[in-house]
């Protein structure tokens, strides 16, 4: 179960927030989980609070999820659909945008905190752990706000900030990182190997 989080809705498209939207996406296109020129169908299920993919690869089947309740609600959705299929919260990957990487870079944990991150806190509140994989994508080539916090996403300019879209120049390199993470996933996918703890670079 491959979870993107993110907003719904055509204002939050492109933005920073939305970029496990945009994995998800992009994920559905890859030429080894659909034929040239396609890609994987998503339905709205109001049941799951969610848009819905599903497709079969080397034996197994894979959920693709995008939560349509706001970001920060997002564990509601995934609860839904865990309980529906009766998974395991160690078949879970979700992709997330992260403001403690710099722009190009991600990072595979297996388990650890929402890091100030109203959907991965959603997650881990609804689910009852932290111990689930999770995809953290860099969106900032700067620092966010001057005043002290733990977390960035609790400083006041970081909810502006994220609901920005990447500028012109960022765009390819948040593209080409995009495109690295679900080559990574995939490779997973169809060795049957398991998520490591890992940080790339685009």
């Amino acid at each position: 179960m491959i979870v993107g989080l993110g907003n719904p809705g055509k204002e939050y498209t492109d933005t920073r927030h939305n970029v496990g939207f945009d994995f998800v996406d992009a994920l559905s296109r890859h030429p080894r989980l659909t034929a040239p020129g396609e890609e994987l169908s998503f339905k709205t299920n109001k049941k799951f609070q969610a848009e819905i993919a599903e497709v079969q690869e080397a034996g197994e089947k894979y959920i693709l999820v995008k939560p349509i309740t706001f970001m920060n609600v997002s564990g509601k959705s995934v609860r839904a659909i865990l309980d529906f299929y009766r998974a395991d919260t160690s078949d879970l990957l979700v992709v997330a945008d992260d403001l403690d990487l710099p722009l190009g870079m991600a990072r595979v944990r297996l388990v650890g905190s929402s890091g100030g991150h109203k959907g991965i806190e959603s997650v881990i509140n609804e689910i009852g752990t932290s111990e689930f994989a999770r995809l953290r994508i860099g969106i900032s080539d700067k620092i966010i706000g001057g005043t002290e916090s733990d977390h960035p996403y609790e400083k006041p300019e970081a909810k502006e900030f994220v609901l920005e879209k990447f500028t012109s120049r960022e765009r390819p390199i948040i593209n080409k990182m995009i495109t690295k993470s679900v080559d990574i996933v995939i490779d997973c996918l169809t060795s049957g190997n398991k998520l490591t703890t890992t940080s790339f670079e685009a």
